[in-house]
This record gives C-alpha cells, sequence and structure tokens, in this order.
C-alpha cells in the first residue's frame, strides 16, 4: 500500500471515529419537546382579541427529572390587542411555573416590550437580567430560548418566529451556546 493510499485510509478512519463518537454525545441524552395542544388564536396583532376578562394560555417549563419542556396552562386577564395578550403571556412565563415544573427564564427577569411585525415576526424585549441573572450552559440555554419561542408561536397563530432582545438590542447569545442573533422558530423535538 503507498503513502497516498494509506493516509486515504488514516483519514477516512479518523472521520468516522469522530462522527461516531459525535452521534454517541448527542445521543446520550436525548433532549425531546411536547408539542402542546394549545388553541390558536386567529386575530391580527392590531385587532381586537378581547374575549372576555380572562384567557387561557399554554406556558413552558422544563419538566422535572427529564429534559423535556412541558406545558403549563394558566389564565391571564384579556387585553385590548393581540400584541398586549403576547406581552401579558411573556411576564407569566416570566413569573416561573405554579406547579413543580422548572423555571426557564431567571425569576428578576422582566419584559420591557414587545411587537409583532407584518411578517409574523415577534420581538421580545427583556431587560438585562435575562442575561445576567442566567445560569449558563447549553442545556439551560436552550430551555430558556425555546420556553420564550414556544410559548409565543403556541397560543399565537400569527407568530411564526421570535426576535429576542436584551434592553432593546440583538444579543449573539444569552449563555454562550445558542445564537440569538436571528429571529429563532418553534422547536418541539430535538
Amino acid at each position: 500500500m503507498g503513502p497516498v493510499k494509506a493516509a486515504t485510509v488514516v483519514i477516512v478512519l479518523l472521520v468516522v471515529i469522530i462522527g461516531i463518537g459525535a452521534i454517541a454525545l448527542w445521543s446520550e441524552r436525548p433532549m425531546t419537546f411536547n408539542r402542546p395542544a394549545a388553541r390558536r388564536t386567529t386575530s391580527e396583532s392590531t385587532r381586537l382579541t378581547f374575549e372576555g376578562p380572562k384567557k387561557t394560555v399554554v406556558l413552558f417549563f422544563l419538566a422535572r427529572g427529564q429534559s423535556i419542556l412541558q406545558e403549563e396552562t394558566r389564565e391571564i386577564g384579556g387585553a385590548a390587542t393581540t400584541t398586549e395578550d403576547a406581552k401579558r403571556t411573556l411576564t407569566e412565563l416570566a413569573k416561573g411555573p405554579e406547579s413543580d415544573l422548572i423555571p426557564t427564564i431567571p425569576r428578576a427577569a422582566q419584559v420591557r416590550n414587545f411587537f409583532i411585525d407584518s411578517s409574523g415576526t415577534a420581538y421580545a424585549d427583556f431587560d438585562r437580567e435575562l442575561k445576567e441573572g442566567h445560569g449558563g450552559g447549553a442545556q439551560e440555554e436552550l430551555y430558556t430560548v425555546f420556553s420564550i419561542v414556544n410559548t409565543l408561536a403556541s397560543n399565537f397563530a400569527q407568530i411564526k418566529r421570535v426576535q429576542i432582545l436584551v434592553e432593546g438590542v440583538e444579543i449573539p447569545t444569552l449563555a454562550g451556546n445558542v445564537d440569538t442573533r436571528m429571529p429563532l422558530s418553534p422547536q418541539y423535538l430535538f
């Protein structure tokens, strides 16, 4: 066997070994997200959505002892517009669960602003506590980001993507692992 052929075989073997290792690491602790059975509204952000004093929403929190986001339903006060309803929904998410689920957003974090553009992109603006109060870690960051994205997309049909802002500015990441420079679509399964 010539030196070129031997080098090619070594490279192919290294690629196969690295691929197997990556698959083993990825499949060691799979993450799944439950797709919610939430009612979806069909109103536009500028149309009135007030249907009474209360509205039922689905919030996503971390399931205790599992690597999944699990939904918790909650009633919130109805608002005059979808944008106001969505902001109230995010505020409830930031308050944390009322059950034995685990919060995904730092308790001190607060929603500063919220709006939806005509293409279905929602902009969720939090204060700096969302970033500074985050404990870090790749999985924890995924839970935080997708609890926000999935909560909004599950409750409001016109929201297709979510851009997370901190103090009104796009951020590259919350804790160094999930790219948040662009709007994100909901992810229910990983």
